[in-house]
């Protein structure tokens, strides 16, 4: 897998001649629980395809959003893997710009979730910290990307009803710096 995401970046937009052979093995490699590391790795992986191929990854990004937001919302899948599933929808918002339109709604109101699990810290031991400060990275890494995507866009408007979540969650992460 880790070989693939060398190939995409080295091959660049050309690499899109590969992916219908390629994506059988990205959607088993997405959907493997059991596997946490292989899974992590294949995330990794549809980033560096994202970047590569851009918007020629339009194609497979139904396959692809799916089964990321369906991962993010299982309890089977280990939490180390959460964390890389939301840069990796950054990833994907910023190769294929405003059409992401077509799964905002889903990945903000996923994004939203786990922002409210990552604003309440206080109580937990060390690596429950590092969890929620990876979550916390990952979701603005996705946020970021979400918004690169839609900068030059007519749709930039569509952002417009989740403003006041997402500077609630910027406001957490910053009032939590003086405690």
């Amino acid at each position: 897998m880790l070989a693939i995401g060398v190939l995409a970046y080295a091959t660049g937009p050309d690499f899109a001649k590969y992916l219908p052979e390629f994506y059988k093995f990205l959607e088993i490699d997405l959907q493997n629980f059991e596997e946490c590391q292989v899974c992590a790795v294949t995330v990794g992986v549809v980033g560096d395809i994202c970047r590569a191929l851009e918007d020629k990854i339009l194609p497979y990004c139904d396959g692809i959003m799916t089964q990321l937001l369906k991962n993010l919302s299982s309890d089977n899948l280990h939490r180390s893997v959460k964390a890389p599933l939301f840069s990796c929808i950054g990833d994907i918002a910023l190769a294929i710009g405003d059409n992401l339109d077509k799964y905002l709604m889903y990945s903000i109101n996923t994004l939203q979730i786990a922002a409210e699990m990552a604003a309440h810290t206080s109580g937990f031991d060390l690596e429950m910290i590092d969890y929620i400060n990876s979550l916390r990275n990952g979701i603005l890494e996705a946020y970021s990307g979400i918004f690169q995507g839609f900068k030059n866009s007519s749709k930039i408007q569509l952002l417009i009803p989740y403003a006041p979540h997402i500077l609630q969650f910027l406001d957490s992460i910053y009032m939590e710096k003086d405690m």
